[in-house]
């Protein structure tokens, strides 16, 4: 819903059935039939709702990872860190800078350039999407699953998609009182956790539900700052410490003949955390020289557990008013879903889903990740919006059935920084403030006509209109800001996303699909400090009139699935060719002269590949579950002029002169800059090319009052470039990850439930994101260089946490 680092607002387009408290009445209409596809579930089949329908995942002709509640609680996952590390193809990574994170599946992702860029992987949170890379520092509670769905997505979850969808599904009042306690201590944080829940009707037409999460921990970082005499005053904090709040509340109603069902969701999310960065700070992994180029230093090269962060001079903080305190990062999110489902009759329902989304944050501290602050920025965040989808849907005893739609959104993002330097005195380089306002409509609709029992044919497409606008100010002293001029300050974005599947049904447990379709997501602003930085550091000249903007990105390409069940259903399997061709992919590129990151439009990409998965429940011996999965994804740039990466020589591809346009290999004028690198046939940034995982539970009931269970998973990505810019020592090797957890339970309903689990047991780290470390490297576009010393956050090490769960069961109420 909200796209853009803008106060941009979006409405959910996604508006699923209403899963009631079985003591209300069972559904009529619609839902009644939607439910009938569901009905021949399988033990163990995942119910989905990716069509906005309850369907058998198999069922689907969607190339689609569904991960179900119980999945879910076998490892504590209540991240989008770790959400990612169980589906293959999916990299997750938080940023070094103010854009909070990334999203990549199978190599499509928006870069980590600015505050307002749209990630090309939209998070759907009960029916609203979020396209913000901040999002991906909160975690997720009480969800009854996951659907991640891979390609271009447009028909089915608000705004237009171009690389897929995340969709979580947070758990409903049931059919009964339900209430759980859950408290844990995981040992590599020094992590102290509680999460409680209660559910139930409260009349025959009402249930409710409350979930609340409060966690505290020390890190896992190990702080090796040390504070420098005249510089600095003092390390800013003893390790990555945070404190973490969640709370959600449900309501549904629904009329007594089930006709008019309503459902209302309001959460809040807060963290705060010392120590500049999302998940971490930054750290150099990697110094070509042994030791860093940026001294007095105290690191070790190395991807590890250890960081640098110092608190900020006093001559610093002096500079501009955001720039004092220690480091830090806070953060507040606000959803409200709300979804009404209106039988207009026994074949037709009328569906509104509104949404309201409000992000605060605020941010702090140095980037250089080294005793000596050379540079550093604030952040001050807001964005708010709100949006609005109004469905009709038809459920036609005929062969022929459809869905239409309307969606708009409107919103607004501010964003605040202040970019300072300290080289041989602190200065401050830019301190701006961007407004930037989107306003998006849309025109959707999807015919499905049954050519036979067996064979459906489904049309469908999505008409996007949408339109952003940004003012900005300036400043070289905290009481000084002024307007600056910006070029193309209004942009207007529009596209048609056609959609077209064939889905043949031979049998109830066999499906075999093809599918054509099309992705869109709109362009927008550069809003970073550096974008307007003309003059050396520290220096504020006039500024003349730049055009901040970057254009839209489009995708097309199709896919052929095949997923059924086997042997009695004893065997599940899903396997799906993709291609897809993407236009304007945004990325983040280094601009040498501006000194920053910024999102530049790739001319086009290509990503092909096969998927397969499968699952096995053997009846011969219950209890037991066998899994798999195997992804080829050949992801690579067609036509791509990329930025240099910092010290790439001329004669490994960085040209930095200008070049005219009717001769491409010389020199032109300023106006037709070639200012990179061509990275054409190279692979996508995150994009590994192989993707692996493998693994089994196996639960058993000793007596009726007791139970146990263990769950063992692995997985392998092979390697891949941690930035656009494919620095050749900026890679992360392939590597294996190991999880696993052990329990103990009261019985069947396990009324109790002791559980040791582990995460990455073999403390396998892997940076998803990186850079390069300001002020290193030297010579780009020139003969004689310098490496640059290389930056990456790493994902968490070997965690171990131990968890009791009681629920209300064990006070009888079974």
């Amino acid at each position: 819903m909200f796209h853009g680092h803008a106060k941009v607002l979006l409405v959910a387009t996604a508006a699923w059935s209403l899963a009631a408290p079985a003591a209300i009445a069972a559904p009529a209409g619609p839902e009644a039939a939607q439910a009938d596809d569901a009905q021949a579930a399988a033990p163990g089949d995942i119910i989905v709702t990716a069509r906005k329908r309850d369907e058998r995942l198999m069922d689907v002709p969607v190339a689609i990872s569904a991960l179900s509640g119980e999945k879910l609680s076998r490892y504590a996952t209540n991240s989008l860190i770790s959400i990612g590390e169980q589906v293959p193809q999916l990299v997750i990574g938080e940023s070094t800078n103010q854009a909070g994170g990334s999203i990549n599946l199978r190599g499509i992702g928006a870069g980590l350039a600015n505050p307002s860029t749209e990630q090309a992987v939209t998070l759907n949170l009960d029916g609203i999407p979020i396209s913000y890379g901040n999002a991906v520092r909160l975690g997720q509670f009480d969800l009854q699953r996951v659907e991640v769905l891979k390609g271009p997505q447009s028909l089915f979850y608000g705004k237009n998609s171009p690389g897929g969808i995340i969709s979580l599904i947070s758990a409903d009042p049931g059919a009964s009182f339900e209430a759980r306690l859950r408290t844990g201590y995981e040992f590599a944080a020094d992590q102290r956790f509680a999460e409680g829940m209660v559910s139930g009707p409260l009349t025959e037409n009402v249930g409710a539900r409350l979930v609340a999460y409060y966690s505290k921990e020390d890190g896992w970082f190990r702080n090796l700052g040390v504070p420098l005499a005249g510089r600095t005053p003092g390390a800013s904090s003893k390790s990555n410490n945070a404190e973490d709040f969640f709370i959600r509340g449900t309501l549904t109603f629904r009329t007594t003949d089930d006709r008019f069902r309503v459902k209302i969701k309001v959460n809040h999310g807060q963290r705060d955390r010392d120590g500049y960065g999302p998940g971490g700070v930054g750290q150099p992994v990697f110094c070509p020289g042994g030791a860093s180029q940026v001294a007095p230093i105290t690191t070790d090269c190395k991807l590890d557990r250890n960081y640098t962060e110092v608190a900020l001079p006093a001559s610093v903080a002096a500079l501009h008013p955001d720039l004092a305190g220690p480091s830090h990062t806070r953060s507040r999110q606000f959803l409200v879903s709300g979804t009404a489902d209106y039988d207009l009759n026994d074949t037709l329902t009328l569906t509104s889903v509104s949404g309201f989304y409000r992000l605060q944050e605020h941010g702090l501290g140095s980037f250089t990740s080294v005793n000596d602050p050379r540079t550093g920025a604030s952040l001050d965040l807001k964005i708010k919006g709100l949006s609005e989808e109004l469905r009709l849907t038809s459920d036609f005893d005929g062969p022929l059935n459809f869905m239409l739609g309307g969606f708009y959104q409107d919103g607004d993002l501010t964003v605040g920084q202040a970019f300072f330097t300290y080289i041989a005195a602190p200065a401050l380089v830019a301190a701006t403030f961007y407004d930037q306002h989107t306003e998006a409509y849309s025109l959707f609709g999807q015919a499905r006509y049954e050519l036979s029992d067996q064979l459906e044919l489904a049309v469908g497409a999505r008409q996007s209109w949408e339109q952003k606008s940004l003012k900005g100010t300036v400043a070289n002293t905290p009481t000084n800001a002024s307007p600056f001029e910006i070029l193309n300050p209004r942009r207007k974005y529009h596209d048609f996303s056609p959609e077209v599947t064939l889905t043949y049904k031979p049998t109830t447990d066999l499906t075999v699909y093809a599918a054509y379709r099309e992705g869109f997501t709109s362009g927008g602003f550069n809003t970073t400090p550096g974008a307007l930085r003309t003059g050396a550091a520290g220096a504020f000249p006039t500024l003349a009139a730049r055009d901040l903007s970057f254009d839209q990105m489009t995708a097309k390409g199709g896919e052929l699935g095949i997923k059924g069940n086997l042997a009695d259903r004893q065997i599940q399997f899903d396997l799906v060719a993709y291609r897809y061709d993407y236009k304007g992919l945004q990325l983040s590129r280094w601009d040498e002269v501006a000194f920053t990151q910024r999102v530049q439009n790739a001319g086009s990409a290509r990503i092909q590949g096969v998927e397969f998965s499968t699952t096995v429940r053997p009846d011969a011996l219950q209890g037991l579950e066998l899994r798999g999965a195997v992804s080829y994804n050949d992801a690579k740039y067609r036509d791509f002029i990329g930025g240099c990466y910092a010290g790439q020589a001329v004669a490994a591809g960085c040209n930095l002169l200008p070049r005219n346009p009717a001769s491409p290999a010389t020199a032109g004028t300023a106006a037709n800059p070639f200012n990179g690198q061509d990275q054409s046939g190279q692979r996508l940034a995150r994009a590994p090319e192989w993707a692996l995982t493998a693994g089994f539970t196996y639960e058993h009931e000793v007596s009726a009052d007791l139970g146990g269970s263990v769950t063992l998973d692995t997985s392998y990505t092979s390697s891949y470039a941690t930035q656009t810019e494919a620095h050749p020592l900026a890679r992360q090797p392939g590597y294996w990850q190991l999880n696993g957890s052990v329990s103990v339970f009261g019985g069947r309903d396990k009324p109790w439930e002791l559980a040791l689990i582990g995460r990455n047991l073999t403390n396998k780290l892997y940076t998803a994101t990186g850079g390069t470390l300001a002020f290193t490297g030297t010579g780009s576009g020139t003969g004689t260089t310098t490496p640059a010393d290389i930056l990456g956050i790493s994902g968490p090490p070997r965690s171990v946490l131990l968890q009791l769960t009681l629920r209300s069961s064990l006070l009888g109420n079974r």
